[in-house]
């Protein structure tokens, strides 16, 4: 079995079954964005409607060049004394703190990256008792559904349901506090290992700044709006869709055979297990589940991935089944 991929254990399984998890989500940063413009200005820069945001609706959206090219992946809450929360990959905080700025040219903006803040994912068939901890209700069902603290800066923010789960927002000594008193707190690997088997994609692991965002299913994960006004990179985006542009998109599969022959992702699937076949598309990432099962998310033709019951392969010995595009 291939030990680099990372891998759900059957400890964390049972919790997940009984009860819920817990774990730090230090792969992303908390932004914070303020300013009697911010909501027009953030309007004409992000992918989605600035109206479908609420107290109680965060949304999903891309920042994007000219050029229709991801430069962040953003989700949005409400913050409280009309502030908001971005949530980014840490990686690209500052990136995206600079971009954001660069067009605010004589509007009186702040923003920048909350160090002191921090995300904590809640996972499991009880997750919400997990809130209490926190002093928050439980969101709506919906994708991105919020709940608040009445008087603190801690959110709640509903994620993938299978298992139902939540990202927590909240200062870093709160999200300890709860941390060090739970014996239910399991570490990033596991927690990703559940979001590549969930069919999350995340920006800068299954796709990256040369993937236009419908390739990355931008679009099934509520994350663009095609309705609303003029945003930058929006002539791109819209053409691809109204045209029929977006050829692939990320899903769902389910690997079998000697994965041990995976030295890294992504790596290239194949038409047939046969040297020199056909390439028809990528597995960018992989995870194992406690029984063993390797799930991923692999770029694929979506006339590929419609065919019933194609099976593709990364070498004559490992196949790969599609079972779904990736979506909220």
């Amino acid at each position: 079995m291939n030990h680099n991929l990372p891998r759900l254990g059957q400890p964390t399984v049972e919790m997940l079954i009984q009860s819920y998890v817990l774990g730090r989500r230090n792969i992303w940063s908390v932004l914070k964005a303020s300013g009697s413009g911010i909501r027009d200005y953030l309007q004409g820069q992000i992918t989605q409607d600035m109206a479908k945001l609420s107290e109680d609706q965060g949304i999903h959206a891309c920042i994007l060049t000219p050029q229709g090219k991801a430069v962040s992946e953003l989700y949005i809450i409400e913050g409280r004394n009309d502030e908001l929360i971005l949530l980014t990959p840490g990686v690209l905080a500052e990136v995206t703190v600079a971009r954001l700025r660069r067009f605010a040219l004589g509007a009186e903006l702040r923003m920048g990256v909350v160090d002191s803040m921090g995300i904590c994912s809640v996972q499991g068939a009880n997750a919400a008792e997990a809130l209490a901890d926190f002093g928050l209700s439980e969101p709506g069902q919906s994708w991105l559904a919020t709940s608040r603290h009445e008087s603190e800066d801690i959110f709640a923010l509903t994620m993938p349901n299978d298992p139902h789960g939540f990202w927590v927002v909240a200062p870093n000594e709160r999200v300890d506090a709860v941390l060090d008193a739970s014996s239910a707190v399991v570490d990033e690997n596991e927690i990703e290992a559940m979001r590549i088997i969930q069919g999350l994609p995340r920006f800068g692991v299954e796709w990256q700044s040369t993937l236009q965002p419908l390739n990355a299913n931008l679009e099934e994960f509520h994350g663009v709006s095609f309705d609303k006004g003029c945003y930058v990179g929006q002539e791109i985006t819209s053409r691809m869709h109204w045209r029929g542009g977006i050829r692939k998109k990320l899903y769902k599969v389910m690997i079998q055979g000697n994965v041990n022959t995976i030295k890294s992702l992504p790596c290239p699937l194949f038409a047939s297990a046969e040297q020199g076949s056909v390439r028809m598309g990528e597995l960018c990432s992989a995870a194992i589940d406690h029984e063993g099962t390797v799930h991923g998310i692999a770029l694929l033709p979506i006339e590929v991935a419609e065919e019933t019951g194609r099976e593709l392969f990364v070498d004559a010995e490992t196949s790969v089944y599609i079972k779904e595009a990736c979506h909220a």
